[in-house]
């Protein structure tokens, strides 16, 4: 996607580094942050301290550190996607507002990808935003290339998936190996694929970050991997999760993510008893 908005060549200066924020920002300046409602998730959370004026857009659940200096908040759980919440205002934003087709496909892209492809937390809503995205240019076959991996890549996702280990009779754990490049891309592919595997209705692969380890959760929505995950400081949606452990070793975020299964399922044994 980034590909192809610097290609078009009308958004040059879009993208800019985070020294380059710091010296555009003020007291005036409006910062929308989307996709999630905790600073610490976003790109630069030094930026926050230098603007009074912070809208939030977001479609996850609200954890105990959301943003609370907003002057305004979207936070719409039942949305599909941040990108579905995007769209909808834009056409309250302008009677005839027109999209150029990279923008249209940046958003459509962004629903197809948090919707795998219009099977998850699919509504009304997500087939109407679609729809408005379509008619302003969107290309189908395009989006779907951008998600295409490349033959390593597919190598390493099918290796983490034979590796995995079956937990609870329908549940798999996989770990990334240390130095495999795309290691977090390549665990969320494969706890993407473990899921559709049969009989499996929860997975979770484990990656190395720097100075700790990243987790992909992924379930169909008997399991809900974000509940799980929030133990773990993470958060997410009912079937897709993520979480980040700082200072641990591979070994010892796989242990605190067992803990957090079992504390999971004996939460849900109390209440049923």
């Amino acid at each position: 996607m980034i590909s192809k908005i610097e290609k078009s060549g009308d958004y040059e200066g879009l993208f800019i580094a985070n020294e380059q924020a710091i010296e555009k920002i003020s007291k005036k300046t409006l910062l929308i942050i989307v996709d999630t409602h905790r600073p610490t998730f976003t790109e630069f959370p030094e930026l926050l301290k230098y603007t009074e004026k912070i809208v939030v857009i977001d479609h996850h659940r609200r954890g105990a550190d959301y943003l609370q200096e907003a002057v305004l908040t979207y936070q719409e759980t039942y949305a599909s996607s941040t990108c579905e919440l995007v769209t909808e205002i834009l056409q309250y934003v302008e009677e005839k507002i027109k999209l150029t087709p990279v923008e249209a496909e940046a958003l459509y892209a962004g629903i197809v990808i948090d919707t795998k492809n219009f099977t998850f937390k699919t509504g009304v809503r997500t087939f109407e935003a679609a729809a408005f995205l379509r008619r302003h240019g969107v290309d189908t076959v395009s989006v779907r290339q951008m998600f295409q991996s490349d033959i390593n890549t597919y190598i390493n996702v099918s290796n983490v998936v034979r590796d995995a280990e079956i937990i609870r009779n329908n549940m798999a754990i996989s770990i990334c190996s240390q130095n495999m490049k795309n290691a977090t891309l390549i665990a969320a592919q494969a706890a993407d694929q473990l899921v559709n595997l049969a009989g499996l209705n929860a997975a979770f692969v484990l990656s190395h970050i720097n100075n700790g380890v990243a987790i992909s959760g992924r379930s169909l929505g008997d399991v809900n991997v974000q509940v799980i995950l929030e133990k773990l400081g993470g958060g997410g949606h009912m079937t897709v999760a993520g979480a980040q452990l700082q200072g641990v070793t591979i070994e010892e975020a796989k242990e605190k993510l067992g803990d957090a299964i079992n504390e999971y399922f004996d939460e849900i044994n109390r209440q049923n008893t």
